[in-house]
């Protein structure tokens, strides 16, 4: 996730039922936006060999904030819909809580005595397995049994690329032969979900959205093994 996929994230607008205010939403999501920004150069800043000061590893939006962030309601004028922003918000509180996972062993790397460039986990095999998302009724939806089966494969091999590179830290230059990768970001953008009508279902934008999410981090990974620092 980055911070333009905050800054121009768009939801459905509500005219007649409860919604979020939209400037509320809008100026939330600015300042996430820009300390994601920050913290995702850090990151880059980190992984090639920095030792930041410790005041840039406060993080100056937290998960627990995100998480517990209301919005007032609009029900005489349009708002967005409750239901998706909720949903994008716990996305963007796992990106924030991955990164104050890293600058935690970030911290903990600068003790004395201790050497080595951290390595930025992001989302874990686990979590990609755990993924929930809104059942569908009466709408269309993408069939639940083909997204639980591509989310494992996703899910193991994000697993296994974790532990190859938690397994070279400060990692060297590699050719693009040097690791194998069962799944490519490219694999993710492709692949397509028989849909539902009447039966249960995953939302379709959820499942999308989570899907651009897992391209950008295979891509990061990818991208980490293969040009890592020296």
């Amino acid at each position: 996730m980055t911070s333009q996929d905050l800054s121009t994230k768009a939801f459905s607008a509500t005219r007649l039922h409860d919604g979020y205010t939209m400037v509320g939403v809008d100026a939330f999501l600015d300042r996430a936006a820009a300390e994601l920004h920050r913290l995702h150069a850090l990151v880059r800043s980190v992984e090639s060999g920095y030792r930041p000061d410790p005041r840039e590893l406060v993080l100056l939006v937290t998960p627990a904030e995100i998480s517990a962030t209301t919005f007032n309601p609009a029900k005489f004028l349009s708002g967005y819909r409750e239901q998706e922003v909720d949903d994008f918000l716990g996305v963007v509180a796992r990106e924030f809580a991955n990164l104050q996972k890293f600058v935690s062993v970030v911290s903990d790397a600068d003790r004395p005595g201790d050497r080595g460039v951290s390595y930025h986990p992001g989302i874990t095999g686990p979590e990609v397995a755990g993924k929930s998302f809104t059942r569908t009724r009466l709408c269309v939806g993408y069939k639940a049994d083909q997204v639980d089966e591509f989310l494992d494969r996703v899910a193991q091999e994000l697993a296994d690329l974790h532990a190859l590179a938690k397994s070279s830290p400060g990692s060297r230059k590699r050719d693009s032969d040097s690791f194998r990768s069962r799944l490519t970001p490219a694999d993710i953008s492709a692949v397509k979900f028989d849909t539902t009508w009447l039966s249960g279902g995953y939302r379709e934008y959820e499942v999308d959205d989570f899907l651009d999410f897992l391209e950008r981090e295979l891509a990061r990974i990818h991208e980490h093994l293969m040009f890592g620092s020296d």
